[in-house]
């Protein structure tokens, strides 16, 4: 009985250990340098730069900020020397605000797929939109210019 309790137990510590090392959502937050707040502020001067959470993203080696501005979820990519590199807004269904020649471009190019996710992406050379269409498990994404144009 002892050595079915202790398996049990042992089990039920793996467990909880696997649980702890998938939660890696804190893993990256850093405190922003007051010249990495300025470069914000001065990026985004609607948004207060206290609700901002930060994080050090490896893939980009930039700092990135993830905040609200006008009710919508954003991040946004800063180098290393505090230069503004990208900012993703992710809107959500049902889409009402993004343009509707953006939506039919999507659809028309992949009618048996739905809108999954749309992104609109900035960068200091062009702006696009970052569609997701999904048809059971196969994603593919398109970026959409606000006109319609697919590139």
């Amino acid at each position: 009985m002892k050595a079915k309790n202790f398996g049990m137990l042992l089990l039920a510590g793996l467990f909880m250990f696997g649980l702890q090392s998938c939660d890696d959502d804190d893993d990256d937050r850093i405190t922003a340098s007051p010249e990495l707040v300025a470069a914000f502020t001065q990026k985004f001067p609607g948004v207060d730069a206290s609700t901002v959470q930060w994080e050090w993203d490896g893939r980009q080696n930039a700092y990135e900020a993830e905040f609200w501005e006008n009710r919508l979820e954003k991040s946004a990519w800063f180098s290393q020397a505090y230069e503004w590199l990208m900012t993703e807004t992710d809107y959500e269904p049902p889409f009402t605000d993004v343009p509707q020649a953006v939506i039919d471009a999507a659809n028309a190019q992949y009618p048996e797929h739905h809108l999954e996710d749309i992104d609109y992406i900035e960068t200091p050379d062009e702006t696009y939109y970052r569609v997701e269409m999904e048809q059971r498990d196969r994603d593919v994404y398109l970026n959409i210019l606000e006109d319609g144009t697919i590139r």
